[in-house]
């Protein structure tokens, strides 16, 4: 007999194997419960206590004599159904957690990816937002490492309608991309990092050998880099 799936449905070891016991010996005493269970006669009475609590079990006296009989078996199924429907009514308790999880200390995530397969994987989280994308630095190196890739994204990006401003080095004016305002800063500002600035996350890719990119999930470092473009966007060159 396996006692503990009784034990899941809230029988602690001791009354399962009372229980059991009593089912196949039909009316019995404490004493005959205690040699067919081999448990200690103190703890049976513990045991029948729990299970008769439980509704699992009744007791009778024959002859002034104390006996303890179980109870049908099909008691077992509602104890299960009454503990179904606690746990489907502790589910409504779930979105207000989340609401406490949400608005608590605000969590922080930095995912990594390496080479060009990872800084896919960048961009196509850039696709997933829900805020224009603000870009910057670097913002050529894209099409030299991933030319057929870029076009696809843009093409997404577009059908998404996505849009886009970009602060761009002035050696590459004019540039002209839909859905997308542009300025620039003097030549000297070169960089081989783009940062993209997007849905409370900042994206960093450095365009060395081995592309290494970088995306940082957190509100307040969103929010300062935004205020940083912002300024730059500001003083930049229409």
């Amino acid at each position: 007999m396996k006692y503990e799936l009784l034990e899941k449905i809230g029988l602690s070891p001791n009354e399962s194997k009372c229980y059991v016991s009593l089912l196949k010996l039909g009316s019995a005493s404490a004493n005959e419960i205690s040699r067919a269970s081999g448990i200690h006669r103190v703890s049976v009475y513990d045991a029948l206590r729990g299970l008769r609590e439980k509704g699992l079990i009744s007791q009778i006296t024959k002859s002034n004599k104390l006996l303890f009989e179980a109870g049908n078996p099909e008691k077992i199924n509602e104890i299960i159904k009454a503990k179904e429907d606690e746990l489907s009514k502790s589910k409504e308790i779930v979105p207000k957690l989340l609401n406490y999880f949400n608005s608590s200390n605000e969590k922080q995530e930095i995912h990594s990816f390496k080479g060009l397969a990872g800084i896919k994987t960048v961009l196509n989280e850039m696709l997933k937002s829900k805020t224009e994308i603000l870009d910057f630095g670097a913002e050529y190196k894209i099409k030299e490492f991933l030319p057929y890739g870029y076009s696809k994204w843009e093409k997404e990006r577009r059908s998404k309608k996505i849009q886009m401003r970009i602060i761009a080095n002035i050696k590459f004016k004019p540039i002209k991309i839909p859905q997308t305002k542009i300025k620039y800063v003097p030549s000297e500002f070169n960089s081989s990092v783009s940062t993209y600035i997007f849905d409370n996350k900042v994206a960093m890719v450095m365009w060395v050998d081995d592309p290494l990119g970088i995306i940082i999930e957190s509100k307040d470092i969103y929010e300062s880099y935004k205020n940083y473009f912002e300024y730059l966007w500001k003083t930049a060159l229409p």
